[in-house]
């Protein structure tokens, strides 16, 4: 028979503090009694949302550094998420995964329409003799750290608050592209990423790190439209690397976005463009400085 199991369930987008709790409980409590930790993660949000904190693969890569025994993708939408609570909880987590605890949120609710809510939860899980943990919502400033709470922070660009809710610096992955090379006539080439349509970017003028591999970069990162050039209405991250000579390889590319410095301006020419990007570069350069002096 399947080794009995401690079960968390979710769609888990952006893996905040209270999801890595959540989490980080499943799995010792799945120590604790020698049974295995398993995470049900959703490949989307079922409701419509803004946007996605995370792509399914960076969720996905996340969630294996949490030291869970295993994962479960449920695809959305999916013939699990169209039956009815008494399967899944009968079919699903006892006879396929031998559930013996299931860790969730207050507001979780599964099956067809959501009818499977805490309180029906509850009562079936009890019936079952199968324990419940319910975790309570993390607060930040008074506020319910929220998937939704933090999408609308990133929109806003207020990274420094997303990054408190978070537990760690907002980033995104994309694939390197060319284009005109205007950056480079200015004197100061930028790396353009492709990034997933569905991922949240904050918009603006950062401070950041980019990555390929073990490969650590200081940078300098604007996401926007890029209004001095009358570019579209197309958000395109592109990223300024200090200290960097050579050609980028055409590879997937991370983006670390560590401290908004202003926000996207249009200039009345070339050269008040170039004087704002030296000052950018000026602001990073002793930023990271100090970084390294710590």
């Amino acid at each position: 028979m399947t080794a009995k199991s401690v079960v968390a369930i979710g769609t888990f987008d952006g893996l905040h503090k209270g999801h890595r709790l959540l989490i980080s409980k499943t799995v010792s409590a799945a120590k604790k009694n020698n049974f295995k930790s398993i995470v049900i993660v959703l490949k989307k949000p079922v409701r419509k949302v803004s946007g996605l904190l995370m792509t399914f693969e960076e969720k996905l890569d996340e969630i294996k550094t949490l030291g869970v025994d295993e994962i479960f993708v449920i695809e959305v939408p999916s013939e699990v998420l169209l039956c009815t609570p008494e399967e899944f909880f009968d079919n699903f987590l006892c006879g396929t995964l031998n559930v013996s605890e299931i860790i969730c949120g207050f507001d979780f609710a599964f099956g067809k329409d959501r009818e499977g809510d805490i309180e029906w939860l509850e009562r079936k899980a009890k019936n079952n003799n199968v324990k419940m943990n319910i975790i309570k919502p993390l607060k930040y400033a008074s506020k319910k750290i929220s998937s939704s709470y933090i999408r609308t922070l990133v929109e806003e660009g207020d990274v420094k608050n997303v990054e408190k809710l978070l537990g760690r610096n907002y980033s995104f992955i994309g694939m390197p592209f060319r284009e005109k090379g205007i950056g480079k006539k200015l004197g100061f080439p930028t790396v353009n990423l492709l990034v997933d349509s569905d991922k949240i970017l904050p918009k603006g003028v950062f401070l950041s790190l980019i990555s390929q591999g073990e490969r650590i970069y200081s940078s300098i990162t604007n996401i926007g439209t890029r209004v001095t050039f009358n570019r579209g209405n197309g958000i395109v991250p592109e990223t300024h690397i200090l200290d960097f000579k050579g050609v980028w390889k055409k590879s997937q590319t991370k983006v670390v976005i560590l401290k908004k410095i202003r926000t996207e301006k249009k200039f009345a020419n070339v050269e008040c463009l170039k004087v704002q990007l030296s000052k950018d570069v000026l602001t990073a350069l002793r930023f990271f400085s100090k970084k390294k002096m710590k």
